[in-house]
């Protein structure tokens, strides 16, 4: 059976790309490294890398094997870091994957009331779009997600906690020919973009779908909210957005929402978290807070 040591020096090898920089980063030898990794091969019956120009490159099974060492690794840090918190001493780590509604009206008012009670615990913020910002929480990698709520086909394995409905709105730049459409089937034809990766194509194309219409093909996706907006004022580009978003973009930036007849569905926000994995002391608070800020902010 592989052995915990050789969880780290794999992950190392991975991080660093060779054997002889993971062996500087672990503070071994290289024949040492090299010796624990064929070990590690051994007893798991699977080449994990191959030789390089440059390195070494991960075998389409080592791919599968770094994954599960990532994960265990990140539930024996979860369980180091959950003793210490429990004795008080409130250190370790919490990564956490907010929208753009998160990012502007949840994030800065959980930060606050969490760092009063857990000002040692560092917490990594990162973007994320659904439906893939879910995958990496139900591994252990990401300890929450405040975004919009998985759909029934992404909720296995995960507890989602309701928070809001936001509308969802068309935005155009001032200039666009399309800033004073009222209706989406006037719409066919635009250049669309959209927030996030074409994964999310069907979030935007249901609105489409739902009333018989032809449902865009966006050219350009992008994770960068700057860069979508960006996009937008200076160009002919139409976008969804947070209806509750609006009214901070549009003070900024020459950008206007089409006030559509009919509206597009609203957007629930949640919090999302694994459901087969117990909170950290710091999780738990931190999700607290969350629901906290979002009940002050929203009503």
């Amino acid at each position: 059976m592989i052995k915990l040591q050789h969880i780290e020096m794999l992950l190392a090898i991975e991080q660093a790309g060779s054997i002889r920089a993971a062996s500087k980063l672990l503070g071994k030898t290289q024949p040492a490294v090299t010796k624990a990794l064929r070990q590690a091969e051994t007893e798991l019956g699977a080449a994990i890398f191959k030789r390089a120009p440059s390195g070494v490159t991960v075998t389409a099974e080592g791919t599968q094997i770094l994954r599960r060492a990532g994960i265990i690794q990140a539930e024996l840090r979860k369980m180091q870091e959950d003793i210490e918190q429990r004795r008080g001493e409130g250190t370790g780590q919490l990564n956490v994957t907010v929208s753009p509604l998160a990012a502007s009206r949840i994030i800065g008012g959980t930060i606050r009331k969490f760092k009063q009670r857990f000002p040692k615990v560092r917490v990594q913020i990162s973007g994320g779009h659904e439906p893939m910002a879910f995958g990496p929480v139900r591994d252990g990698l990401v300890d929450l997600v405040i975004g919009p709520e998985p759909r029934d086909a992404d909720v296995a394995g995960l507890s989602v906690a309701h928070l809001v409905d936001t509308p969802v709105a068309v935005i155009a730049g001032e200039n666009s020919r399309w800033v004073n459409e009222t209706r989406l089937e006037a719409l066919h034809g635009a250049d669309w973009l959209m927030i996030g990766t074409r994964a999310r194509l069907s979030y935007l194309q249901r609105h489409f779908i739902s009333r018989g219409l032809p449902p865009p093909d966006p050219m350009v996706t992008s994770d960068s909210i700057t860069s979508i907006l960006a996009m937008v004022e200076d160009g002919d580009n139409l976008c969804t957005f947070p209806g509750l978003l609006v009214d901070l973009v549009q003070a900024k930036w020459r950008i206007r929402a089409l006030d559509l007849e009919e509206p597009l569905y609203a957007s629930p926000i949640a919090l999302t978290t694994a459901s087969d994995r117990p909170p950290t002391p710091a999780v738990q608070y931190f999700s607290d807070c969350v629901l906290q800020v979002a009940r002050n902010e929203f009503g």
